[in-house]
């Protein structure tokens, strides 16, 4: 028997052996950017060059065309290799590209059967390519730059998850529109700014990183962020502010009738700690404490009202309001619900709870 299964397990590896790819005979391609300019589409391609051991070295490929679809065979042409998108990491359009719509790109991603439905999706202010080349000249040996920072404040700071697979639900849902990480250039870095908002699959807007940690705790995602509040004019620089570090939120959503109208509540409730502060807040006061965390619940209360008031002017739905209310109506009818949305009354109601701080005590 045992010379069988030497023989059977012999057949097994070699037969798995033969769809192997070598790494030195193709091109890995792990990010690509999307750009129009002068009436014609820009695609250009960041892929490794393996050096000794494990080093290696970002390197790009551009090519350019009247449309999007011979993006890729021209890259082909201008490679010694075989592209490989199956290591395809991140996707980055320009803002001009994305004001004339993804959603083409989106799906032939969504049908590629070596693309994963978690590859990263975002925005460039300006130039996708010249993000890239940043990149690609300043990072050395990091292929995987802009994947990683966004992947990291996904985890741990204000950034709400999104991927190919959460733009594609939301642009497809009736009740919610996608929305995307947004980059600018910072000198020679590339830094991410906030959020890049869709509306039937193009950019029609942003807002900051600040910003976005307000629909990240709206969106229910309870963990992380970081939050600079004003609570005062003490200090010697004219204003003092608190920095607030979210260790867990949650968001209810009430949907109530007033009257002939509905109005939409939005209960959060933030347990944060304080990472910084103004010195006076040590003072022994025994009110001091209570009249600051006051004054928080109520510049986040406005800051929610002023972010809800820009998404019902832009007449978008990042936080899928629509798909809420869906939920609780028999009969729901998106277009008369949208038609109603941009004067809907939104009432946030901000609780926080102030732990693990030398504040108070």
């Amino acid at each position: 028997m045992k010379p069988l299964l030497v023989i059977a397990a012999s057949v097994f590896l070699l037969a798995g052996c033969k769809s192997s790819r070598v790494i030195d005979e193709i091109q890995i391609i792990q990010e690509m950017g999307y750009d129009f300019h002068d009436g014609k589409y820009v695609g250009t391609a960041v892929y490794p060059t393996f050096k000794q051991g494990p080093m290696t070295k970002p390197n790009l490929l551009t090519t350019s065309s009247s449309t999007v679809y011979d993006l890729i065979p021209r890259l082909s042409s201008k490679s010694a290799l075989p592209i490989e998108e199956g290591q395809l990491r991140l996707i980055l359009f320009g803002k001009e590209f994305a004001k004339r719509g993804i959603i083409q790109i989106t799906h032939s991603l969504a049908r590629n059967n070596k693309v994963g439905s978690h590859l990263l999706l975002g925005v460039s202010s300006g130039s996708a390519r010249e993000l890239l080349d940043i990149t690609a000249s300043t990072t050395l040996s990091d292929t995987l730059y802009l994947p990683n920072l966004v992947e990291q404040n996904v985890r741990s700071m204000n950034l709400p998850k999104t991927n190919l697979h959460l733009f594609l639900y939301n642009y497809f849902s009736k009740g919610s529109d996608p929305f995307l990480p947004y980059f600018e250039k910072k000198g020679d870095f590339v830094k991410l700014e906030g959020l890049a908002l869709f509306k039937d699959g193009k950019y029609v807007g942003k807002v900051s990183l600040r910003d976005s940690f307000l629909v990240k705790i709206l969106l229910n995602e309870t963990k992380k962020g970081v939050y600079q509040l004003k609570v005062g004019n003490r200090g010697k620089q004219g204003e003092d502010r608190v920095m607030l570090e979210n260790l867990f939120a949650t968001s209810k959503y009430e949907w109530k009738r007033k009257g002939n109208r509905h109005v939409l509540h939005i209960f959060v409730h933030i347990h944060a700690s304080v990472r910084d502060y103004p010195s006076w807040l040590d003072m022994p006061h025994k009110n001091i404490f209570s009249t600051v965390k006051k004054k928080m619940e109520d510049e986040i209360e406005r800051d929610i009202r002023r972010l809800l008031r820009y998404f019902q002017e832009k007449e978008i739905d990042p936080l899928g309001i629509g798909e809420f209310v869906r939920s609780e109506t028999r009969n729901w009818n998106a277009d008369e619900f949208y038609r109603e949305y941009k004067d809907l009354e939104i009432k946030p109601h901000v609780t926080v709870d102030i732990i693990q701080t030398g504040i108070g005590e």
